[in-house]
C-alpha cells in the first residue's frame, strides 16, 4: 500500500475552482487504495466540519487531514501561501516522526510561481499539475481596468522566471513535474525541466457528466449564451459584453458569477444598452442551480484573458453544451476543434468581431451540425475525470518508486526524461 503525503493548501468539499481540487486529489487517491495524509489550511469552520464528517461516514478509506495555518496572515495571499509552504515542511517533519511515507504530492495552490519545500524531506515529490506560465495577451490588457498595472507586473515577473537560480533549484528538485498547459511546459522548459509531464489539473466526478450529449432543435427563441464564473479583471467579462453587443441575431447571455460590486456591473451592461439581454444576479448561486443553467442555454461564453485550463469549460462540455472561447492558454487546448469556436487573440476589435461572427455562425448552424458539435464535445470530457486523475497520478507514482525511469530527489536522474502523456 502506498502511503502518499497531499499538500493541499486549499481544501474544501463540494466547491470548485482550487478548493475542489485539492479535496477531488485527496478523496479520489483514497479510494484506489492509498494511505493519504493531506496537509491543508483552515479555510473555515464549515470546511473543517464537513471535512471530518466525511471521513466518519467513510471509515472504509484511509484518508487523515492535517490543518495548520501560518502564525502571522498577511493581506497578501501569496505571500500568506509562500509562508505555509514553509510551516509545510516543519508539520510534515513533526509528521515523520512517528509515520513513514513513500511519496510527496503537491496539488494545491497549483502554481509554478511558489514551487513547494518539501523536497527538504528527502521523499520523492510529485509537484503538479501546475499552471503560471501563460500570461494575458498585450492586446488586451484594457480590459483589466484598473488591475492593468498589476497585471503587467505579473506578465514581467513570469518573463523573468527562468533568471531565477532559486527557481531553478527547487524545480531541479521534484521528481515528476506535471505541467497543466503548454505556455507552463515552455516556462518549465526553461527552468531545466523539458521533462515536464503534460496534465491538466481540471477534472470532474464521473457523477457530473450527462447520460449522453444534447441533442438540439431549431431555434424557437433568441440564442442564449451562457457566462459563468468569478467576475475578476482577467475573466474578463466586458469583453462578453462587447461581443453581445455586436451580436445582430436575436441573442441572450446569462452571467453566473460574482465579484464585483452590483452598481459596476449594472453600468456595465447599461452603457453598452444591454438591459434587455443580460441576465445577471448579483449572487453566488447554489451548484445544483449552476448545473441546471448549462443545460438550459444553447452555447457557453468562455472570455478569460488568462487561465491555467478553465473548468466551466470542461462543465460545459460534460453536459453536452457547445464552447466559444479564446484560443489561448489551457482552454485553447482544452477545447476541440470539433467542440466549439476558439477565436485567435490579435487585437481587441479583432476578438469582438470573430467572437461575434462565431455566435452568429453558430446561430445559423442546423440542429444536426450543433448536436454534433454537443457529441464532440462530451465525448472528448469523458475522459476528464477524478477517477482516471487519480490513476495517472498512481502510475508516475509507480513510476518514480519502482523505476528505472525514476527521477531522484536533487536533481539527478537515471533517465533524462519521463514518458510524456497526451493531456488527459
Amino acid at each position: 500500500m502506498k502511503r502518499v503525503l497531499l499538500s493541499a493548501y486549499s481544501c474544501f468539499p463540494n466547491r470548485g475552482s482550487e478548493p475542489g481540487y485539492g479535496w477531488n486529489w485527496a478523496i479520489h487517491l483514497a479510494e484506489r487504495g492509498m494511505d493519504v495524509r493531506v496537509l491543508t489550511r483552515v479555510m473555515s469552520q464549515e470546511q473543517v466540519d464537513q471535512i471530518k464528517a466525511y471521513c466518519v461516514s467513510h471509515p472504509d478509506l484511509l484518508i487523515r487531514f492535517s490543518f495548520f495555518n501560518v502564525e502571522l496572515r498577511l493581506r497578501n495571499a501569496g505571500l500568506n501561501y509562500a509562508m505555509w509552504q514553509w510551516r509545510a515542511v516543519r508539520e510534515a517533519k513533526k509528521l515523520l516522526k512517528t509515520e513513514t511515507y513513500d511519496i510527496i504530492h503537491h496539488v494545491t495552490f497549483g502554481t509554478v510561481m511558489i514551487p513547494t519545500q518539501l523536497w527538504r524531506l528527502n521523499i520523492p515529490v510529485v509537484f503538479g499539475p501546475i499552471g503560471g506560465g501563460q500570461t494575458a495577451p498585450s492586446s488586451m490588457m484594457e480590459y483589466f481596468g484598473k488591475a492593468q498595472w498589476k497585471e503587467r507586473w505579473r506578465t514581467l515577473m513570469t518573463r523573468a522566471l527562468p533568471f531565477s537560480p532559486l527557481h531553478r533549484r527547487w524545480i531541479s528538485k521534484m521528481s515528476a513535474v506535471l505541467a497543466t498547459n503548454r505556455d507552463t511546459s515552455e516556462l518549465l522548459r526553461l527552468l531545466g525541466r523539458p521533462d515536464a509531464q503534460p496534465l491538466h489539473d481540471t477534472a470532474l466526478p464521473e457523477s457530473f457528466f450527462a447520460l449522453e450529449p444534447r441533442t438540439f432543435e431549431a431555434l424557437a427563441e433568441p440564442l442564449r449564451l451562457l457566462w459563468v464564473g468569478r467576475l475578476l479583471p482577467r475573466k474578463a467579462i466586458p469583453l462578453a459584453l462587447d461581443i453581445l453587443a455586436k451580436v445582430e441575431v436575436p441573442c441572450t447571455l446569462t452571467i453566473i458569477g460574482d465579484g464585483l460590486e452590483e452598481g459596476v456591473v449594472r453600468e456595465m451592461i447599461r452603457a453598452r444598452g444591454l438591459e434587455d439581454r443580460v441576465f445577471w444576479k448579483p449572487e453566488r448561486l447554489p451548484w445544483t442551480e449552476v448545473r441546471d443553467a448549462y443545460g438550459k442555454h444553447d452555447a457557453f461564453l468562455f472570455t478569460s484573458l488568462r487561465d491555467s485550463v478553465g473548468v466551466q469549460l470542461l462543465e460545459a462540455m460534460a453536459l453536452g453544451l457547445p464552447v466559444i472561447t479564446l484560443g489561448i492558454h489551457g482552454g485553447g487546448e482544452l477545447v476541440q476543434d470539433e467542440a466549439g469556436f476558439k477565436i485567435p487573440v490579435h487585437s481587441k476589435e479583432q476578438v469582438v468581431r470573430d467572437a461575434a461572427a462565431a455566435v452568429t455562425q453558430y446561430a445559423a448552424m442546423s440542429p444536426e451540425a450543433r448536436s454534433l458539435m454537443s457529441a464532440a464535445a462530451w465525448s472528448f470530457a469523458k475522459s476528464m475525470t477524478w477517477p482516471r486523475r487519480a490513476a495517472i497520478a498512481e502510475e508516475i507514482y509507480d513510476r518514480i518508486l519502482q523505476g528505472p525511469n525514476a527521477r531522484v530527489p536533487g536533481g539527478t536522474s537515471r533517465d533524462a526524461t519521463l514518458p510524456v502523456r497526451l493531456f488527459t
